[in-house]
């Protein structure tokens, strides 16, 4: 088997294994999203992230994505809301 597909394997297997997700709302304005799996939709008004139970959509202004990484998603700027869907469960 090819070394690259079974790596591809192992981090699929390791994303279906993580069933919940964090968020942390800091007084900065900085919000912190741990195990977010995609980013669904970004724009300076609207984030839309795909998480382990469905979907969050943030909304605010001069909104911007500081990290993106297997860690999580790190956002800044005025946070207004933020709503969860979990009618497209993943």
């Amino acid at each position: 088997m090819n070394i690259y597909r079974l790596a591809g394997k192992f981090e699929d297997m390791k994303r279906s294994a993580v069933r919940h997700s964090l968020i942390q709302i800091n007084d900065s304005g900085s919000m912190k999203v741990e195990e977010c799996r995609k980013i669904i939709r970004f724009d300076e008004n609207t984030i839309e992230l795909e998480l382990a139970r469905g979907t969050v959509t943030i909304t605010g202004l001069d909104m911007k994505m500081k990290s993106f990484s297997e860690h999580g998603i790190i956002i800044t700027g005025s946070l207004h809301s933020i709503g969860f869907d979990d009618s497209r469960k993943v």
